[in-house]
């Protein structure tokens, strides 16, 4: 790993010589010291090396050049470090850049950065004199070579020439690092809506500073963020809701402190997940918005493509249905810990089963047969409301599906065919039975 210097040297003016004026220069971010040369690769150089961090050491500078950039400044441009650096860098020029602006031209630009810079290196990109579209197809490169090669960019660097600066002011080096970096945070939100995953925006937040994004941050909104993202993965189906609304609240908090790409991404985060939070606490029974939020809960597991989990969440709403029923001191669903949990396994388990398998084909004894009893007025109310008959379709095929996950397909040749198309199907049936289920106020 490397500290890599990538500048470009231009052809500057064509009215004067040497054909880019003395200048003073500051970046007042790293030294307080101006310097005062030519080229605006020696003023960084030297900025870099006053302020003596690790980071901001090169171990040796890219520049890319055409023919007549290079006849015309390279000697002077090295003339110029030697003066004004105390060690001098190694410097490397790649095959000399053609001004041919062909797409095949364009690539070869493309493919020199990315020979020219190593595994794992650190970056400071100045494009102060890039030529034509050469900074375009290099802003590309950075984020090309962010994740092919794991580099860190330190600094985008301009460093701004102007003429018209008043009383002998020193032209500033502005370092545009920022909006090459947000490329980095809005992956890290997309793959948080999209993949319900945390875990790179927790890194944005800890390798990275953007003063504009600096709400995305909130250790107390990544941690909320986690807590989330890991119910919804792990399938913890009886706390999803409230850990959406404690993240959701930290969300709505931050939203209106702030506005633009903030606001934005934490506006992608809320329209994403809002559908899974709720108004009210939980009741604690197997009521309608306890089915509703399964479904919403189904949904974004098959949104993010997360079959097994989502297959899972199907089979134990086919179990909830079971309990939903029953009444009295059963009707409980505090399922973490005591009499829910105990009632769930005893009375759900049953309910699958009388539904994956045919009326005649039922072969329960002793404790199951005592369970089945107690479930039998439910199953009644549940054929005549026909439900009964939807659910039957569906759930042999589910439970062997969830099985195959669960085995690692290892008792089957392959995994089940058309599984992302059998998840949507069996959601489609089990919305409708929770709202068929609602419409003839089936639930307690």
């Amino acid at each position: 790993m490397a500290n890599v210097f990538i500048s470009f040297l231009g052809i500057g003016s064509f009215n004067k010589k040497p054909g880019y004026e003395r200048a003073e220069y500051v970046w007042t971010e790293k030294t307080p010291q101006t310097i005062t040369c030519c080229f605006a690769q020696t003023a960084i150089l030297a900025a870099l090396e006053a302020c003596k961090n690790e980071n901001d050491s090169v171990d040796r500078v890219v520049l890319f050049c055409t023919r007549e950039s290079y006849d015309k400044h390279f000697e002077a441009l090295e003339d110029e470090f030697k003066h004004h650096l105390k060690q001098m860098p190694k410097i490397i020029i790649p095959d000399l850049v053609p001004t041919d602006m062909t797409a095949e031209n364009q690539w070869n630009w493309f493919e020199q950065l990315l020979d020219n810079v190593g595994f794992g290196d650190r970056l400071i990109i100045d494009f102060t004199h890039g030529m034509r579209a050469v900074p375009i197809i290099f802003s590309s490169a950075i984020g090309f070579l962010t994740r092919a090669k794991h580099i860190t960019l330190e600094h985008a660097l301009y460093a701004w020439y102007d003429q018209k600066r008043q009383n002998g002011e020193p032209h500033p080096i502005v370092d545009m690092k920022d909006f090459y970096v947000i490329n980095d945070w809005a992956e890290s939100v997309a793959r948080l809506t999209d993949d319900a995953d945390a875990r790179k925006l927790g890194e944005m937040a800890k390798q990275s500073r953007v003063d504009a994004l600096a709400p995305l941050a909130d250790e107390d909104l990544i941690a909320a963020f986690q807590e989330m993202t890991d119910c919804i993965r792990n399938v913890d189906v009886n706390n999803v809701s409230q850990k959406v609304n404690d993240a959701l609240a930290y969300v709505q908090q931050s939203r209106t402190k702030v506005g633009g790409s903030a606001r934005l991404m934490l506006d992608l985060v809320w329209e994403k997940f809002c559908a899974l939070a709720t108004d009210d606490p939980p009741s604690g029974r197997y009521d309608q918005p306890y089915f509703e939020t399964q479904i919403k809960i189904i949904e974004v597991l098959m949104e993010h493509r997360l079959f097994m989990q989502a297959f899972t969440v199907m089979r134990e709403l086919v179990g909830a249905i079971g309990m939903a029923g029953i009444g009295g001191k059963y009707a409980k669903k505090k399922m973490a810990s005591g009499d829910g949990k105990k009632y769930r396994k005893r009375f759900a388990e049953v309910f699958v089963n009388m539904m994956q398998f045919p009326v005649d084909g039922w072969k329960f004894s002793g404790f199951t047969e005592e369970t089945r009893l107690k479930l039998m007025p439910w199953f009644e109310n549940l054929q005549k409301a026909g439900i009964e008959p939807q659910l039957r379709e569906i759930v042999d095929d589910m439970v062997k599906i969830r099985n195959g996950f669960d085995h690692a397909w290892t008792s089957e040749n392959a995994a089940f065919p058309g599984i992302e198309d059998k998840g949507k199907e069996y959601l489609t049936v089990l919305h409708n039975i929770v709202r068929r289920m609602a419409d003839q106020e089936l639930f307690s």
